[in-house]
């Protein structure tokens, strides 16, 4: 199977180029821009990068401080960074068959202080850094992206004093972020839909796919970006939800000596300890190594509910001449926490919401007796070459795997409004993997007089699991009252003595499947002002044979939408692997009526979600028809978005407003009992604000708000023209700080800021809500170039709330927090 899809690979490889090699062969009419830098004490600032904004040129800064590089005729805005921060930027102008002598570019700060600073606050609005290259997957500028989307740095992680994913995402606009519907990973809900029980993940890991459960720290992530809207066309579907993708973005090493060592502790029994040191390897500087470690502990704010967490990541890179460079990179991530899955069965209760049940907020269904542990490994490395001037190469490959043995996630199910039913839920054996082969080229070139900027690229995922589960699903350990002072401990041992039949030889469900996928993006400047993307995908599913198990169907709902164990016998069945190819389309549109400061942009996005054969009427408009094996159609999503997007004020003013609609078909819908048509629909649209902005120095602003409105259009008919539960229709996002840069208390600064959820859907009858809630933090910390100091004091108002799963949330926590830099 590996051989036929490297064997695809090359095939598809050898195909681009024949095709697309005319192209690659215009020529550009260019200038030579040759530079200087050097700090204040007219030092050179050697090692420093220079690149060009939104394109692929580039160069380094030599030992005496000189840099030169071609580049087309046209202006530019030149970047210099310096130990990953942006330390200057100014704008150029560069005519064809000319050299651009550019005086020294002055760095203010001294050689000796450089080191000696805080380097992010050289930077204007620092938290309003968008430009990312694998958003679009080519270097393009924000206001030239038609589409939406946030970037969460590690300094703004930093900034809020983030422990986990959740409280890192807590300021990106319109999303929830949770541990997920069962516990297990991270639950990320955009635009209406959830990565939780759709059968896909969001996420990418440095723009490959990975599954949720392998995301679930923060340590070695220098940037999260989260792209808003179905975005198969560029990252396929395995890795995609309809509502956007997120692009965890690892460490990677820079030329410069660095390293910080934090410790957190606080309420809970939290402790942590982080370590990032960033070094080269060699006196030339062609070897760079950064390394980066966690410990963690944390008691949890209910009476169970222990965490123990350790990480360890390595990313090294080689440059192996002037065009080439090789990078490795790994982590390895290990935890140990009880599981709780969501609160089943809400609708038997007699009460509105969660606030009027009085379920007791602190106190765990689960114990630390049964938790689980869980290793997420990621091996990866990437070689990047310049082919020509104009053309650059990225390979890339990347190993997932997420896995536990004996995890044991308890399943509280609602019997009436004083009584709860702990089931629990044994995996003997669960392990997933994702094994990633991607080429992007990059390029540029001149059609006529229109400059274009493109994108030819192909993938190939193989996705493999083993899923060894107890029989049946769920197994009733006691019935608890919750108005009990206390409840039963349970232990694993009394879960071994009671559960159901060993999974080994029954309960197996064995996945494989395989995707060869090309695309392409091509983006036109029809005018310095308006731009043109067209974008595709061409993708080839195949699902392998599958052996699964089926113990009754144990969960069901009736047409009341009651969850119940069924009492019918065992069954094994082998699914019959299947086959689909389809298109996926991408289309945007920019202009800019304020050249670089404003845009309006909109697109036609879409995503898709590949199906499985199983029963269907011969005749979808006969319900008296015969019930065969159908093969479906993949099931699609259509996004069209507009907006506008901002950059005033010498970029102390960042914003994007955004309008969608996304539009689900070819849903299956149930019929029958276990028969099918594939004609539902889903409708999901709203608005999104994001706001980014540094008034005055020192004083940065973040601000979002999301609606949403969805609903069934065509469904089964307990969900019929209902919104889709455990989906807010409000959120909003608040945070702002000031920090000194001048005087005495140079370092001191201050923050706070507010989250706010609305009340959500616990099952389709609208009898049962999870109550809307507004946390509000703070912060406070003295910024050293050698340390910082920190206090952070979260959900100030101690409110009692839950996530949208109803899973009880942390009252008033006080953390403390020290950094060492070097």
């Amino acid at each position: 199977m590996l051989y036929q899809l490297i064997t695809s690979c090359r095939l598809l490889t050898i195909t681009l180029f024949l095709v697309f090699m005319p192209i690659i062969g215009m020529a550009q009419s260019r200038g030579k821009v040759v530079g200087e830098v050097v700090t204040t004490d007219g030092k050179p600032l050697a090692y420093a990068s220079v690149k060009l904004k939104g394109t692929n040129y580039g160069a380094r800064v030599d030992e005496r401080g000189h840099f030169n590089m071609q580049v087309p005729e046209g202006q530019y805005l030149l970047m210099i960074s310096f130990a990953n921060y942006t330390v200057v930027e100014q704008v150029i102008q560069v005519t064809a068959h000319q050299d651009l002598n550019l005086s020294q570019i002055v760095v203010q700060s001294t050689s000796n202080q450089l080191r000696e600073v805080v380097v992010s606050d050289i930077q204007k609005n620092k938290f309003a850094r968008r430009e990312a290259d694998d958003i679009a997957r080519m270097p393009l500028a924000n206001l030239e992206n038609p589409q939406a989307y946030s970037v969460i740095t590690k300094d703004f992680m930093q900034e809020i004093a983030a422990t986990d994913y959740i409280s890192a995402l807590s300021q990106v606009p319109g999303a929830i972020v949770t541990n997920g519907v069962n516990d297990n990973g991270n639950g990320i809900t955009l635009r209406g839909f959830s990565n939780t029980g759709t059968g896909n993940s969001n996420m990418v890991r440095n723009g490959l796919p990975i599954n949720s459960r392998a995301v679930s720290e923060i340590f070695n992530l220098e940037k999260v970006e989260v792209i808003k809207g179905p975005s198969a066309a560029l990252f396929g579907a395995q890795a995609t939800s309809y509502g956007g993708i997120i692009n965890n973005v690892t460490k990677r090493p820079f030329e410069s000596f660095r390293g910080e060592v934090n410790y957190t502790t606080g309420s809970f029994g939290m402790n942590r300890l982080t370590a990032d040191i960033n070094t080269p390897l060699n006196d030339d500087r062609t070897a760079l190594g950064r390394f980066n470690i966690m410990g963690t502990t944390n008691n949890g704010f209910q009476n169970e509910g222990k965490v123990t967490a350790l990480g360890f990541a390595t990313s090294l890179a080689f440059k192996a001449g002037d065009k080439t460079t090789v990078r490795f990179d790994a982590d390895l991530y290990n935890t140990t926490k009880p599981l709780v899955a969501y609160l089943r069965n809400t609708h038997k209760l007699s009460f509105n919401n969660l606030k009027e049940y009085g379920m007791p907020h602190d106190r765990s269904l689960t114990s630390n007796d049964v938790a689980t542990n869980r290793t997420n490994i990621n091996i990866g490395t990437e070689i990047e070459h310049q082919l020509s001037e104009n053309w650059s190469s990225r390979t890339s490959y990347l190993y997932n795997n997420s896995g536990d043995k004996g995890s044991i996630f308890m399943v509280p199910m609602v019997v009436d409004d004083e009584r709860i039913e702990r089931r629990y839920r044994i995996f003997d054996d669960y392990n997933l993997n994702f094994s990633v082969i991607q080429q992007n080229f990059n390029g540029n070139y001149t059609l006529g007089s229109l400059e274009n900027k493109v994108l030819l690229g192909l993938d190939a995922t193989l996705y493999t699991d083993k899923n060894l589960y107890m029989v049946p699903y769920f197994a009733i350990y006691d019935t608890v009252s919750v108005k009990d002072p206390s409840w039963k401990p349970l232990t694993r041992s009394e879960i071994e003595n009671s559960r159901g039949k060993r999974s080994y030889g029954d309960g197996i469900d064995n996945s494989k499947y395989n995707v060869i996928s090309a695309y392409f993006s091509n983006v036109t400047n029809i005018s310095d002002r308006f731009f043109l993307m067209l974008s595709g995908r061409v993708n080839r599913f195949h699902q392998g044979a599958r052996l699964s198990y089926s113990p009754g169907q144990p969960l069901i709902k009736d047409e009341q939408g009651n969850i119940e164990q069924k009492e019918v016998g065992p069954s094994h069945s082998k699914e019959e692997g299947y086959n689909q190819v389809n298109f996926s389309p991408k289309i945007g549109i920019v202009f800019q009526p304020v050249k670089d400061q404003v845009s309006i942009f909109a697109n036609y996005m879409n995503g898709f979600t590949n199906v499985a054969a199983s029963q269907g009427l011969s005749d979808p408009s006969n319900l008296d028809s015969d019930v065969i094996t159908k093969k479906w159609k993949p099931e699609q999503a259509n996004q069209f978005e507009f907006g506008t997007k901002i950059d005033l004020f010498d970029g102390l003013l960042s914003s994007t407003i955004s309008y969608y609609d996304i539009r689900v078909k070819d849903r299956l819908r149930e019929v029958i009992d276990f028969v099918y048509t594939q004609d539902g629909e889903f409708s999901s649209k709203g608005v999104e604000v994001d706001v980014i902005a540094n008034p005055v120095r020192g004083w940065n602003i973040v601000a979002g708000y999301g609606y949403n409105d969805n609903k069934f259009v065509k469904s089964e008919d307990y969900s019929q023209g209902l919104r889709e539960a455990w989906s807010p229709k409000h959120v909003a996002n608040f945070w702002t700080s000031y920090k000194f840069l001048d005087n005495r208390i140079k370092g001191l600064g201050f923050g706070a800021g507010m989250n706010y959820v609305g009340s959500v859907l616990m099952d389709f009858e609208d009898d049962f809500t999870i109550p809307s809630y507004t946390v509000v933090n703070a912060t406070a910390f003295y910024d050293q170039p050698k340390y910082r100091l920190g206090l952070k004091f979260n959900n100030i108002g101690n409110i009692k709330y839950w996530d949208v799963y109803a899973k009880p949330q942390k009252p008033f926590e006080f953390l403390a927090n020290i950094s060492f830099k070097f």
